[in-house]
Order: structure tokens, then sequence, then C-alpha cells
């Protein structure tokens, strides 16, 4: 019997983790603390991520790299782009972003459905789909067709040796990974008195500080340092503190921008959890920590997972930003044991200056003649899709207007990016198309970048234009649970902070991201 690539993954990170360690007791922290990513990354794609890990295993010597074609700092653990020897390879800005890239490589392979992630495999275009859906026949020689992966004799037996003994490696008991709550920070500051939980909330913090953890935000708040704000419980990459005692009401939910649930979910029946986002954090686990405590309240107070929501449901607040930057929010709640997590659109008519300025909103409405009530001059009602409906618009001449603005913006904002070019705006293109980051428009880049082109359907003509730009901003939508602005943020800002930043303004005026 045949191993399927494609599947739910059999070993845990922990197996994984422990193998690793134990084969290779040098092995860098850095390669511990990315394995979660396989797991991560092949549940996105369906791919078994366990199946990719061994890969990796084999193709570095167990991240030696001893022999290997590649290098640790190539952030490519599968030698993707060497195809003959003494090439180099292709290399990656991060680790998640190579470990996407083998991902779908593997996928390509096993598959001939779409990519559900934006493409980073720059040789995705290369591969025959659904040539390899076995590991066994990811070998040229033992492939019947005659593709494959990589031309040495049992290739895919000596992925499932390895495969086998991660298997084997003993799991965790139940005990050690649960998290624990720590209680040491309760106060009542900021809360309401006699709440019963219906719903939890999941937020995150946004505060990307140095150090600002859990147990920093909790102290915070015991200490009467926020005003106007509070949470139940925060959350990072290794612990919990709880900060409100659940029976009061937090302040979490915050001011309405046309969410469906304002008013049914508030501050006087929800538990509000934070996830910290603090510099140098570890999102993974920082997420499944998240995870962890909000099956712990839902089993305490007995709330299932259609009642856990995130802040976005609730008043249309793009939070939790970092889940939603990694369209994760659908992974979310599967993991909390949701049949399935849908996106759905609230058709309210909303009054604002323009669709894109959320910040001017007036309201948000369910009838259309009870917001032409409150309608103001200099304002506009647009419908749930973004149409405006009143006052009537007159298509001869403002249809015009704005595509000529838009040109303009497109001109002037977002750059023409081809072979030559330098800056920041090719540092952000490059870390889109997961290649080195350098800054410099050079032949790999262009290479990912014809790839891209050809992968949505436009000419390849390696150079970075109106239309490409907005081919990147249609897929960030589509990959990003269509919250282009997370996506762009978590792509941009992360990497390079108020230039990164720029550019997202930038995308939000051109494309009228909010």
């Amino acid at each position: 019997m045949k191993t399927n690539i494609m599947g739910t993954a059999v070993a845990t990170v922990q197996q994984m983790q422990s193998y690793i360690q134990k084969v290779n007791p040098a092995v860098p922290k850095s390669v511990i603390d990315m394995v979660e990513y396989y797991i991560s990354e092949g549940k996105t794609e369906g791919v078994r991520g366990d199946i990719a890990f061994a890969q990796s295993c084999l193709e570095t010597g167990n991240f030696t790299f001893n022999g290997s074609a590649v290098t640790l700092d190539q952030n490519n653990f599968a030698g993707i782009g060497v195809t003959k020897n003494g090439m180099k390879g292709n290399s990656f800005s991060h680790p998640w972003i190579g470990i996407r890239a083998q991902i779908q490589h593997l996928k390509a392979y096993a598959s001939n459905e779409k990519l559900y992630g934006v493409c980073v495999d720059p040789r995705f275009c290369y591969v025959k789909r659904g040539i390899a859906p076995y590991v066994e026949w990811l070998g040229i020689q033992e492939n019947p067709q005659g593709g494959g992966w990589a031309a040495g004799k049992n290739y895919g037996s000596k992925i499932l040796e390895i495969l086998a003994k991660i298997i084997a490696m003993p799991e965790a008991n139940k005990e050690d990974v649960t998290m624990n709550l720590n209680t040491s920070l309760i106060s009542n500051n900021n809360s309401y008195a006699n709440q019963v939980p219906k719903y939890i909330v999941i937020h995150n913090t946004d505060n990307f500080a140095k150090g600002a953890n859990a147990k920093a935000h909790a102290k915070a708040q015991h200490d009467g340092n926020f005003s106007g704000y509070s949470a139940h419980v925060y959350v990072d990459d290794t612990e919990a503190y709880q900060a409100t005692p659940f029976d009061r009401g937090a302040w979490h939910v915050g001011v309405n921008y046309g969410g469906g649930l304002f008013g049914i979910c508030n501050n006087h029946n929800s538990i509000g959890i934070e996830m910290c986002v603090q510099a140098g954090y570890n999102y993974e686990k920082a997420f499944q920590n998240t995870v962890e405590i909000c099956k712990m309240l839902m089993k305490k107070f007995g709330i299932d997972a259609n009642h856990v929501v995130s802040h976005y449901d609730v008043c249309a607040k793009n939070c939790p930003s970092a889940i939603r930057a990694k369209g994760d929010w659908n992974r979310f709640k599967q993991l909390i044991g949701a049949k399935a997590a849908t996106t759905t659109v609230d058709k309210y008519y909303r009054i604002r200056k323009t669709w894109g300025d959320s910040k001017s909103q007036l309201g948000a409405y369910k009838n259309l003649e009870n917001a032409k009530k409150d309608w103001k001059e200099g304002y506009t009602i647009y419908d749930w899709n973004g149409k405006a409906v009143y006052p009537e618009q007159k298509k001869d001449t403002s249809s015009r207007k704005e595509k000529a603005d838009l040109t303009v913006k497109l001109d002037i904002q977002l750059p023409v990016l081809q072979s030559g070019t330098e800056g920041v705006a090719v540092r952000c293109l490059q870390s889109i198309l997961g290649v080195s980051v350098d800054g410099d428009f050079g032949k790999n880049t262009k290479s990912a970048l014809k790839t891209f082109q050809r992968n949505v359907g436009i000419d390849d003509d390696g150079c970075c234009g109106q239309n490409t730009w907005k081919k990147i901003a249609d897929q960030m939508q589509i990959h990003s649970n269509n919250n282009k602005i997370g996506a762009f943020y978590n792509m941009f800002a992360s990497k390079f902070a108020l230039q990164g930043i720029k550019y997202i303004t930038q995308f939000i005026t051109v494309f009228d991201i909010i």
C-alpha cells in the first residue's frame, strides 16, 4: 500500500522536534522553532506536513547540511531549484516562506487542486501536475511516468524510512502540553459586575514592543495603567495570565464599525482573550496557546464553537489582525471544534465619506430608508459590496474621474519595478515572491515574478506594473480571509517597519482596501 502525500499529518510537532534533536543534538534552535510551520502550512494546502519534514531531513542531512546543495540561511530545506550538481538553488527570506514553497511544490506533484495560499514556489509552474500522488513516486526512477522530485534511487523510500522513525518517537503527556492560566494579577479594574459568559471574543494586542507579553499586559491592567480598555486573559507564546474575573465583564468589544454581532455579543456577556504579539514572538506558539486557552474556557463555561467569535465578527474592526493577516481564523475555528468556519458578508448599508474611509462612518443600517434619514451632505451611502446607492451617482463623469485618479495613484504611488530597479518597493515585492530580500531587482526576482504572472494569467514579462500590482492585491485578498490590509501589514510592516507602512498606505489608497 502506497503513502499519499495529500492528507493529514500523523506525526506531531513534538515528535518531529524530538526526532531531529535525537539524530542531530547540535541542531540550531531556529530549526526547532520552525518545525510547527510544516504542520500549519501543510494544513493550508492539504499536504501532510510530516512528510515534508521527513523530506527536509533527507535533503539537508538532518539539518546538518553536510553534503547538501543548500545552506541554513537559504531557508530552502528541500533543494528547490537545485536541478543539477553545483547549483545553489533558490533562497527565501524567511523559514515559513521556504516551507510554504516546499509544501506547494509537493502539492504540484501530488494533486491537480488549486493552491489556497499565495504561490511562493518559483518552480511550481514547471511541475507536471499530479504525476506523483504517493511518496514512493517522488523518485524519478520509481515513478511510472518517469517524472518526479529527485533522480536518486529510492528517493521516496528514504523519506518514508525517516518518517517511520519520527512517528515512533514518544508523544508528550497531555498534562505536559496543557496551558496553565496564571491568576496572580487579577483585578476588577475596568470591568462590569454580574456577567454570565455566553461568548468568547478573540483579539490580538497589536503591541509589537519588546517585552509586551502576557504578563506585562496583565500587570498594566492590574496596576490601573489602561484607560478605557481591559481583557479577561492575555496569552503569548509561552504563558497565559488572567486579568479580570470571569463573572465580570471586561471593556474589550469597543466601537461598532458595522459588525453583524454588535449588541448581541457585548461587554456584559463575553470573555475577551488577547493574543500578545510582542517583538520577536513565535506566532504559531502564541496561536496554539490561544487555541488551548479558548478550549479550556469553552469547557469551563459550556460555550460552543459557534459562540467563539473574532473581534471583527462583532464590530468589523480588523482584529485579531495577526490571525486575519495569515488567513488563520478558519483554522482557529476548526481547532476549537467548529465543523466549518465560513466568511459571511454583513448586509448593512454604511454612511461614509468614501467607501475606503471606514473611520468616517456615521453608522450601519439594515434598512436603506433608515440610512437615508441619517445621511449628511458630503457623505455617501454604500451597500455591503461598497457600491454607492445614495445620493444618485453621476456615472457619465464620476466613473471617468475615478479611473483617471486610479491611474495617477498607480503611476505615482506604485512604481513600475523591473530589472535594475532598487529600493524598498523591490524589497516588498521580493518578500511577497519568496525570494532573497536585498532590494535589488535581479535575475531571481525577475524569474519569480514571471512565475507569479503565469500563475495568475497575465503576461509574464517580468515587469511589475499596474496589472501585476492589481493581481498581487487580489491574491493577498483571496488568501488572507479577504483582509488585504492585514496581509500587507504582515508582509511589509513586520519586515520593513515605517518604510513598509508607507507602502501599506499606498495600497489602501489605490485599492480601497478597508
